[in-house]
């Protein structure tokens, strides 16, 4: 069976002399593994369509109970080439997909999550404060992993408040809320709570970076 889908290139890795696997997370929350043939062809454009952090639109060929499927075809959406560009802001994005890879169960599936991702690359690509973003995915990569930082005020609004802001795109009012905080040490407030209750963020190197 052929599926069409929106993608998030998480990681890529070589495979054979000629191909790539490659991990994604789909349009539809979903985290799969995919094999992409060729890829290594001098031919070939499927190199570079998958590298790490690109948002992609691809088909690819299903088949139930198996851990890796087959990429057909697709092209490139975005690569964030402003976010990348940026040692800071690529430090920053590579956590957000770190952290999808190493802490989001294997067998989960939840488009808000995949929505949030795609919304913090998009922002920090748009040149938006990149440490306000990367909280706002924090909060919202916690809270829709059943712990939800709650009981005080963060900053002038509760977290849920505040996560909705982020979803419905006020972003200048985030910044408004936000702009008399250490930035910093939210972050690290924050990460340490993540990791005394969702074990797995230990396992996100790539957060030594930020924290």
């Amino acid at each position: 069976m052929i599926v069409k889908s929106k993608a998030i290139v998480i990681k890529s890795f070589s495979y054979s002399d000629t191909s790539l696997i490659s991990r994604l997370l789909l349009d539809s929350g979903e985290k799969i593994t995919i094999m992409i043939k060729g890829a290594k062809s001098i031919k070939s454009n499927k190199s570079a369509l998958f590298q790490s952090m690109n948002f992609i639109k691809m088909d690819y060929y299903y088949r139930e109970n198996r851990d890796m499927q087959t990429f057909k075809e697709g092209n490139l959406i975005s690569s964030f080439s402003h976010l990348k560009n940026n040692f800071e802001t690529m430090k920053y994005g590579l956590c957000i997909i770190d952290i999808i890879d190493k802490a989001l169960p294997k067998e989960y599936k939840d488009s808000q999550m995949f929505e949030i991702a795609y919304k913090c690359l998009r922002l920090i690509d748009d040149k938006k404060n990149y440490k306000i973003i990367f909280i706002f995915f924090l909060l919202s990569f916690s809270h829709y992993n059943g712990y939800s930082i709650n009981q005080s005020q963060f900053n002038a609004f509760k977290p849920d408040e505040a996560l909705n802001l982020f979803i419905l795109d006020d972003y200048d009012k985030i910044i408004q809320s936000m702009k008399k905080n250490d930035l910093d040490k939210l972050i690290k407030k924050i990460l340490s709570f993540i990791q005394s209750h969702i074990l797995e963020i230990k396992n996100v190197k790539s957060l030594k970076f930020v924290n």
